[in-house]
């Protein structure tokens, strides 16, 4: 499967959050081996953003970005895909650009905390506890 990792995933696992990094970290994982994994060009700015302002991952911020980079394919960006997102009638047009990329990539699904902000999507949102519960039940990483 072809997953957009949104930007709360990334950051999830860099900056090993509480109650969050554990199953963002399984379904990165899982993109090595089962899933083609990919992240909206805009993300890695916001990733990189938000990490150096993260007290403990400041020094670590670009290579962040470098590892991300290793395992993922980047949704490019584009003036046609930025005119999609002011389209698609979000309320917050980061959302949309991430959806916009979703579709630029072909993605099955986004992989996001925030499935909510996603409901007028093309693409669907799961959340990384849902994507494991209907795809990955029985891998031992997966806590219900």
């Amino acid at each position: 499967m072809r997953l957009l990792l949104d930007t709360n995933i990334i950051l999830d696992d860099a900056l090993n959050r509480a109650g969050l990094a554990a199953a963002s970290k399984t379904v990165i994982a899982l993109c090595g081996s089962q899933h083609e994994p990919w992240v909206a060009w805009h993300s890695l700015s916001n990733i990189y953003y938000v990490a150096r302002r993260h007290p403990v991952q400041r020094p670590n911020a670009l290579q962040i970005i470098r590892d991300v980079l290793t395992w993922a394919d980047v949704a490019g960006a584009s003036r046609s895909l930025a005119i999609r997102a002011t389209r698609l009638g979000f309320s917050d047009f980061e959302d949309a650009l991430q959806s916009a990329a979703a579709e630029a990539c072909g993605a099955d699904f986004i992989i996001t905390h925030n499935v909510k902000d996603f409901t007028g999507s093309h693409i669907p949102a799961l959340t990384p506890e849902d994507f494991l519960a209907q795809y990955h039940p029985d891998h031992p990483d997966h806590s219900p």
